[in-house]
């Protein structure tokens, strides 16, 4: 039986999206439980996206070399490793090594589901990732209540049915991701470095595409303490169980999945560019007022609108990219826009790490938490001027190209 391309990558996309985040509405929670601070919980996901940034971009070219298929199936294993590890252990140096197979995982799968399907499919790319985003987002409701309601027993359970839905997803691939031209890239001239190179090569000399990635690293700067301390102090806040998070979650993440439908919208009357622009202001300026407020409901009220901002950057951000790049070195570019960003990621993280040092219980201060949340919401405003003078430079260049195809006009 064979599926549309487009349907399994939805699919798919649902299928990881629930596998990591069933178990990262508690993941905070848990590793508070397990002993460790909220200092040394930020950390321990340094060392993840350390790993993410040091390992995305050789994955990539693994993808492109070798194929889409291959790569999501090494991810797959990698992630049902760290899952067992992770939720065996309370020991320091095996929650590390569990970090190190995390990050392994999200690079193998970084970029080769969303090749495969821009390669694959006859559907516009901004109805594919709006539509994935906001499936994804709708997997967040879901993983939110059932996440809370598992972890109100025990912490491990999430962690259970995520390692179902690793083998759900490894059976999908193996027999569903149907692969054209697979034998074609293994035999090609090109290795793995000079996919790399390449690749590297073009992301630097397209002005469109550094921007992306320099935007990537504040908008992940800006993300860690946002998706770090919401826990805490959302809980803390609120005064209740571990039960309120679910609901939160399942509210967030439906402000997602309105923030994702928004971007298709959107496209309808703007340009890319513009929406991007108004992504980042999203992200900004609503998470430095969740940061201001500091009693439950204001807090929960702007949080959610901010979290409409993080349903509308990765959409934006995804289809902007993805019409500037060319299939042959797509997942290495994709994944080279991963690893730059997870750089932004691990410096909020050390920084909103050492500033929350102070916080080890929900009954802390949230002082240093409000602190981290103002800070990132500044950050998140700095690459609207960037894109302002993208967008600037390309009406001057279009417009200097409209000037030498008058006829009779000289230009210098």
């Amino acid at each position: 039986m064979k599926i549309q391309a487009h349907k399994l990558f939805y699919s798919i996309s649902f299928l990881q999206f629930f596998m990591s985040e069933i178990t990262g509405t508690t993941l905070i929670l848990f590793l508070l439980f397990k002993g460790l601070s909220l200092e040394m919980a930020n950390y321990l996901l340094v060392i993840l996206f350390l790993c993410v940034f040091l390992l995305e971009v050789p994955t990539g070219a693994i993808s492109d070399k070798y194929g889409r298929k291959i790569s999501m199936l090494l991810g797959l294993v990698c992630f049902m490793i760290y899952s067992v590890l992770f939720v065996m252990s309370e020991d320091m140096w095996l929650l590390i090594i569990a970090q190190v197979f995390g990050g392994l995982a999200i690079c193998l799968q970084s970029g080769s589901l969303e090749s495969w399907v821009v390669e694959h499919s006859d559907r516009p790319i901004e109805t594919l990732f709006t539509n994935a985003n906001s499936i994804r987002y709708i997997s967040g409701i879901l993983c939110g209540l059932l996440g809370a309601a598992l972890a109100s027993y025990s912490y491990a359970l999430p962690w259970f049915i995520s390692m179902i839905s690793i083998v759900v997803t490894f059976i999908l691939v193996v027999g569903f991701m149907i692969e054209h031209h697979v034998e074609q890239r293994r035999q090609s001239s090109l290795n793995l470095t000079d996919i790399v190179k390449e690749s590297i090569h073009i992301g630097m000399s397209n002005k469109a595409i550094w921007i992306v990635f320099l935007i990537g690293v504040f908008i992940s700067f800006s993300n860690s303490a946002g998706n770090t301390f919401q826990q805490p102090r959302l809980v803390g806040l609120s005064g209740e169980g571990v039960w309120i998070m679910g609901m939160i979650k399942a509210g967030y993440s439906l402000c997602m999945t309105l923030g994702s439908l928004l971007v298709q919208r959107l496209y309808r009357k703007y340009e890319d560019t513009t929406i991007l622009i108004f992504s980042c202001l999203m992200l900004g300026i609503w998470l430095f007022a969740a940061g201001v407020f500091n009693t439950f409901y204001p807090v929960l009220v702007t949080f959610l609108i901010y979290e409409v901002g993080r349903g509308m950057y990765p959409a934006a951000k995804q289809i902007f990219l993805n019409k500037r790049i060319s299939n042959e070195y797509r997942s290495t570019l994709l994944s080279l826009d991963s690893a730059i960003s997870q750089l932004g990621m691990c410096i909020g993280l050390v920084v909103t790490g050492i500033i929350s040092r102070n916080f080890s219980d929900l009954s802390s201060d949230q002082a240093p938490i409000r602190l981290s949340w103002i800070i990132c919401g500044l950050i998140a405003i700095v690459p609207v001027f960037f894109l302002l003078y993208h967008s600037r430079s390309a009406r001057e260049s279009h417009a200097a190209e409209s000037a030498t195809k008058i006829p009779g006009k000289e230009t210098f």
